[in-house]
């Protein structure tokens, strides 16, 4: 009685697999999954076995929402050959398990379509309310301006990529280049200039001790008194410089930056620490865009004191 049964089942099998090169609906696919189970849990093994792996398409195309799935049986052609060499409870169940587990996809596939449409219908009901009577999609305008763009974009590659224009494609490529490092050129002046970084690293244009450092002392302090700490700290540090100078400490050069200063005093030089820290804070504030305060300035003129300008 089962081994008629068994037959029964492949022989309503065979017509749905040798029709596999039509595509399956979801339902006819899970109809087809469900008969390959009862027909494993009942056939006796050995010829019967056999005859659904031949039986049994290379594939499955399914037409689901639209759209064609393709789905490989090669997992579950092998797990039926070796269930016909060994007719074990293991082989029936490692085939049952892949035939339970294709039969839960295509349950969650059933399942998301039919939710998918519940929300659909949930949509455009919230749609068809007042608040959203004017929400219109992308106009005719958007999508020939999407159109104009993409047309441009593929006409100027062709132009740029042509082998019959490699002297105009070499000229635009090099031209647009040479654009762009202009406009990175530009910006980066114009962000110097507006941060106040865009300066001579070595001081002003005339010899610093030309100046006395109290003259420089002065206009610091009028500096200070106007608020304009930033200018006030770097007259402090040239101040000192010049004061330095004036000692002997080193000959006159242009060209020396801040920290050539200071390595032009003796590790143990008692002016040393002073100008170090004072060297520190003009850094801070004129290069380094430090905001400049009244108390930024007290600690400048406590430092230029400290080097004996008093």
């Amino acid at each position: 009685m089962r081994a008629l049964w068994s037959a029964i089942l492949l022989g309503l099998l065979t017509p749905i697999f040798a029709a596999a090169d039509a595509p399956l609906s979801l339902a006819q696919y899970i109809a087809v999954l469900d008969q390959l189970r009862e027909a494993v849990l009942s056939t006796a093994g050995g010829p019967s076995t056999s005859s659904l792996v031949e039986s049994l398409p290379a594939e499955w195309r399914v037409a689901a929402d639209g759209r064609e799935f393709t789905l490989s049986s090669d997992g579950l052609r092998q797990g039926l050959i070796d269930y016909a060499k060994q007719r074990t409870p293991t082989n029936r169940d490692a085939i049952t398990a892949q035939l339970d587990l294709l039969l839960r996809n295509a349950h969650a596939m059933q399942s998301a379509k039919a939710n998918f449409a519940s929300d659909r219908r949930q949509l455009a009901e919230i749609l068809s309310r007042r608040e959203f009577r004017n929400v219109q999609g992308e106009s005719w305008y958007n999508r020939w301006k999407r159109a104009a763009q993409r047309w441009f974009l593929q006409l100027l590659q062709k132009f740029l990529l042509s082998s019959g224009f490699p002297a105009v494609s070499r000229i635009a490529i090099w031209g647009l280049l040479a654009l762009a490092i202009a406009v990175a050129g530009f910006w980066i002046i114009r962000t110097y200039r507006q941060t106040n970084i865009y300066t001579q690293f070595s001081g002003p244009p005339n010899i610093v001790s030309a100046e006395p450092w109290r003259d420089w002392q002065a206009d610091a302090q009028a500096a200070a008194q106007e608020g304009r700490w930033h200018d006030a700290v770097r007259l402090l540090y040239w101040a000192g410089i010049s004061f330095l100078e004036g000692q002997g400490l080193w000959c006159s050069d242009r060209a020396r930056t801040p920290r050539e200063y200071l390595r032009l005093l003796a590790a143990g030089d008692r002016h040393r620490d002073p100008l170090q820290q004072l060297t520190s804070s003009f850094e801070k504030v004129w290069y380094g865009n430090d905001v400049a305060t009244a108390q930024t300035f007290v600690r400048a003129s406590a430092l230029l004191e400290q080097l004996g300008c008093r």
